[in-house]
């Protein structure tokens, strides 16, 4: 990656911040020198309580490198940006960050629109970051993606429960409690489960008809691989009562744990996830 991008100008940084009023939330708007109606990706960060920085990626630069430009919001929940912002989301999953990724996506393009081309973009996301790309693939504003990854994603907050290594951050984030989880209700009763279905993207799968590609550690405990392939399922079957294929690859890396983290593992994962975006992105503008 470091010699793809060798011989090219450094890109620029833009930041793209919603008021107070709405959240405060902000975004890092990196795109290659001279962009012009670009493609671009929506490179949604995990934890939740994490966050995107200005820091070296492999996929931010093999993206850039390939002209497409890389917009990493840093929603509700994101940590460096004070208690309050980070202690907002939990228990408004599936809510609050969505609404924060899309709000920044649109605040993005008109910010930005001389140099992103709106129709031409994508999500991508792993764990958290797949939970919402999952969420942007079915929500109201779907037609801004045009296609999406998800690393390991969370899609189905109940099935989490009994499957996960921490299942009380299934209750906390999904539920009411802080990122800690204390005040988080536990055992869940009947009427959380419906609650968390609710903030499920499993929930809105009948929406998606944007491009897929899953990306899967067989031996994920953190998400278990169960996740992803429900999603794949759910898909394939409510695209074929609508008489309409899925468009929609898996990929699964046996042995391989929530990172995906051995050398040619995570090389592989990276490179599938960063050539399937441009093929479907690079495609000609069809914006006027």
């Amino acid at each position: 990656a470091r010699a793809a991008g060798g011989g090219l100008p450094p890109p620029r940084l833009e930041k793209v911040r919603l008021p107070e009023e709405e959240g405060g939330s902000e975004a890092l708007c990196l795109l290659p020198a001279g962009a012009s109606r670009a493609p671009w990706t929506l490179k949604i960060h995990g934890g939740p309580h994490s966050a995107s920085l200005d820091s070296w990626s492999v996929e931010v630069a093999l993206l850039l490198a390939s002209g497409v430009c890389v917009i990493q919001p840093n929603y509700r929940g994101s940590i460096g940006f004070g208690d309050d912002f980070c202690a907002a989301l939990p228990g408004h999953v599936g809510e609050m960050d969505v609404g924060d990724c899309v709000a920044l996506t649109l605040a993005s393009l008109a910010q930005l629109d001389e140099s992103l081309d709106p129709a031409r973009g994508g999500a991508y996301g792993g764990s958290h970051g797949g939970f919402l790309t999952a969420w942007l693939l079915g929500c109201e504003e779907r037609a801004l993606y045009s296609c999406g990854v998800l690393w390991n994603p969370v899609v189905d907050l109940p099935a989490m429960l009994g499957t996960t290594d921490i299942p009380e951050w299934v209750s906390a984030e999904g539920l009411q409690g802080d990122a800690a989880g204390a005040g988080a209700t536990w055992p869940v009763g009947a009427e959380d489960l419906l609650e968390l279905h609710r903030r499920s993207p499993l929930s809105v799968i009948d929406r998606v008809e944007a491009p897929a590609l899953m990306l899967l550690g067989a031996a994920d405990q953190r998400v278990p691989h169960k996740q992803g392939r429900s999603w794949v399922s759910a898909l394939q079957q409510v695209r074929q009562r609508k008489g309409a294929p899925a468009d929609v690859t898996a990929l699964e890396f046996p042995g391989e744990g929530h990172a995906i983290a051995s050398l040619e593992g995570n090389a592989h994962a990276q490179q599938s996830a960063v050539a399937w975006l441009v093929e479907r992105l690079r495609g000609e503008s069809n914006a006027s």
